[in-house]
Parts: structure tokens; C-alpha cells; sequence
């Protein structure tokens, strides 16, 4: 076992935790709620505040990598140009640009995936809290209500649900750059085989498709934050 370490810093700079906890700890010191264990509070609110912190440093790296495909794929030749009538010639990028653009986005999926887990721990460890009985199961369900209960869509949580899951268990990442539009307009094509032909959609997903996901988690993270607030100004 090790006998010497240097911890390194775990403060974290996302405070959505923080004033979900502050109307926790008030409904306790009021007497209004009993004491949720410390170590619950403490290793779980610093995973998904870690994991909120990661998020954008991977956004990031991805919006850098996706304009360095942008900027060389601009050189491209007609003869590059696959048609579903015509097979064009493959365009070689950079081998470390390639693969950390696959990496980012499998890790962004991931890291997504697992901190919309986390707040779904979160959402039932509350709802018991304070006296909610609902089922492990019927959460995503709930929060999926409280997202649409505020008039935003929840289709995206699905989405990355799909997404996620196929990339961890099933398959690669492989890409494309959409030309479609001409310059300026590129999109990623981000395809779970290694396919030729765009026909049939469920073998592929967007770079824009995955920009909405990200926004609408963005969207519902400040949702789901006030639900659970209220969830204790109903009991003081």
C-alpha cells in the first residue's frame, strides 16, 4: 500500500450542488427534514460537481479539433466527394487529430450520460428525504416530466441514453465531414459503422445533433436544480 502521497486540490468551480445543499441543510437545522448522512452528501455532491467541471474543458478540445477538420478539410478536391451515386477517394487528416476527436466524443457521451446518472441518484436520495416514495425506476420518468413541465423538451435524454449506450457497449465512433451545404455550413458525421452511404439514419448521428443534447442538458440543468430547491421551500 502506498506510504507516501501528495493529494492534489479537488475544489471544484460548478456550484449547482451547492444551492441544492444550502436548501437542504436549511430544512435540517429547521427541523423540517432529517439528517441526510454526510458521506452521502459530501462523495456524491463532489461527483457531479466533478463531473460538471469536466464537461465543458471537453467541449472545449472538441470545438478546437472539429475546426482543425473544418480548416483541412477545406482543401479537399472534387474527386474526394462521395455521392450516393459516386465513391470518391478518402481524405487523409492527421492520425492525432482523428483519434483525440474520437476520443472527446466518446468521453463527452460518457461523461453526459454519467453525470445525468448522478442527478438521477441525487433526484431519489431527496425525494426519500423528504418523505417522496418513488421507485429507482420511475425517476428518469419524473425528471423527464419536470424538464417538460417547464416547456422544454426531453427528447434529447433519450438521445444520449441511445447514443451513449451503443458507443460503451456495441460499437466504435468512425467520421465524416458533411459538405453538403458548402463552406462554411460542415457538419461531422459521427457513424457507428463504417459505412459509404448516408441512407439509413439510425447508423449515424450528427455533430449538430449531439450540440442539441448538450444544450438540452444545459437547458434542464437549471430545471432540475429548482425542482429539487422546491422541493424543500415546501417544507419549511
Amino acid at each position: 500500500m502506498p506510504k507516501k502521497w501528495i493529494h492534489i486540490n479537488t475544489e471544484v468551480g460548478d456550484p449547482w450542488i451547492l444551492h441544492i445543499w444550502n436548501a437542504v441543510n436549511d430544512a435540517e437545522s429547521l427541523g423540517n427534514a432529517s439528517l441526510i448522512p454526510k458521506k452521502v452528501k459530501s462523495q456524491l455532491g463532489l461527483s457531479i460537481s466533478t463531473r460538471l467541471d469536466m464537461l465543458p474543458r471537453i467541449v472545449h478540445r472538441i470545438n478546437e479539433e472539429v475546426n482543425q477538420v473544418y480548416k483541412i478539410t477545406k482543401a479537399h478536391k472534387e474527386e474526394h466527394i462521395f455521392t450516393k451515386q459516386r465513391e470518391g477517394y478518402v481524405f487523409d487528416i492527421d492520425e492525432k487529430l482523428k483519434y483525440n476527436l474520437l476520443i472527446d466524443i466518446d468521453s463527452l457521451l460518457f461523461e453526459l450520460n454519467s453525470v445525468c446518472e448522478l442527478m438521477a441518484s441525487l433526484f431519489f436520495v431527496l425525494y426519500t428525504h423528504i418523505g417522496k416514495n418513488i421507485k429507482k425506476k420511475e425517476v428518469g420518468i419524473i425528471i423527464k416530466q419536470v424538464i417538460e413541465g417547464a416547456g422544454k423538451s426531453s427528447d434529447w435524454f433519450s438521445e444520449l441514453d441511445n447514443q451513449r449506450n451503443f458507443f460503451m457497449h456495441e460499437g466504435a465512433p468512425y467520421f465524416a465531414v458533411d459538405v453538403s451545404e458548402g463552406p462554411g455550413k460542415y457538419d461531422l458525421l459521427f457513424m457507428r459503422e463504417n459505412i459509404k452511404i448516408f441512407h439509413d439514419h439510425s447508423k449515424f448521428i450528427k455533430l449538430s445533433e449531439i450540440n442539441a443534447i448538450v444544450k438540452g442538458f444545459a437547458i434542464a440543468k437549471p430545471i432540475i436544480q429548482k425542482h429539487l430547491i422546491e422541493l424543500y421551500a415546501t417544507k419549511s
